[in-house]
């Protein structure tokens, strides 16, 4: 399950600050968070072996970590200022879509079976 570290900020009906569109990006990241932990836990169910249901979820880490640290780095490419936060979290947001199709796909494709 995805637990983000930040406090959520405030998402005005109009974003015109940075600020403003970091809590507007942070609502959107809380959002797909929400689908992937409810497709993750499709998958989970759909997942009869021990050993297949060890392995999702080790792989889900994998998948975060690597989604936070390829953010991060992405981000790096801005000076501390006020860029960064903004696009490590369009990162976070474009990754999290992706990841949530995938998860879609393998649900869909363990369902047939």
């Amino acid at each position: 399950m995805i637990h983000e570290p930040f406090a959520t900020l405030p998402c005005p009906i109009h974003p015109d600050t940075n600020i403003d569109i970091e809590g507007c990006q942070e609502h959107r990241i809380l959002r797909t968070d929400r689908a992937i932990n409810a497709q993750v836990r499709v998958i989970f169910r759909l997942l009869r072996a021990q050993s297949a249901r060890q392995s999702f979820v080790t792989s889900e880490r994998d998948w975060l970590h690597y989604r936070r640290a390829s953010c991060s780095a992405e981000a790096s490419r801005y000076a501390a200022g006020s860029a960064k936060p903004v696009a490590y979290l369009n990162c976070t947001l474009r990754k999290n879509k992706s990841h949530l199709a995938e998860l879609e796909a393998m649900g869909t494709a363990l369902g047939r079976r």
